[in-house]
């Protein structure tokens, strides 16, 4: 059943949950499978960001399209793929955030600090991609009135 472009019912939250986790899986996996495939062939570090690549395409599109389940004419890539970049990257700088705090203010070993950021930084990228992202309400059109 499509959302249509809306964030869905309280009921829907759940499925929701469970689609989002299953496209983060898939991105992470696929992420470090590229990533250690390209390793041969590339520097570890380029071979890295060619896995982090593939998992935000696979990351956007997934919930894009099964996490949230835009209908296609609720899709805009131009309005979504920058925030949904932003979100990403501002995921990453919140899960250093929180290292930080946790090791610097809180004193707490490496293991609590680590679990603390990947605890608490996928609820805030649902939220923001839910709410922010994938957010309910036309896509905005395109040059000369055409959707992307």
């Amino acid at each position: 059943m499509s959302t249509q472009g809306k964030t869905g019912t309280a009921g829907e939250l759940p499925g929701q949950l469970l689609r989002f986790v299953l496209v983060g899986v898939a991105a992470t996996c696929a992420h470090y499978v590229v990533a250690l495939m390209s390793a041969s062939a590339f520097n570890l570090y380029a071979a890295n960001l060619l896995g982090y690549t593939t998992a935000v395409a696979i990351s956007y599109f997934g919930h894009q399209r099964y996490s949230f389940r835009l209908a296609p004419g609720a899709v805009s890539h131009r309005s979504q793929l920058p925030r949904f970049v932003l979100v990403s990257l501002s995921g990453l700088a919140l899960s250093y955030l929180i290292l930080a705090l946790m090791k610097n203010q809180v004193g707490a070993p490496a293991w609590l600090s680590l679990a603390a950021a990947v605890g608490l930084v996928p609820v805030y990228t649902f939220l923001a991609n839910k709410y922010c992202v994938f957010r309910a309400g036309a896509p905005e059109p395109g040059p000369q009135g055409k959707r992307d």
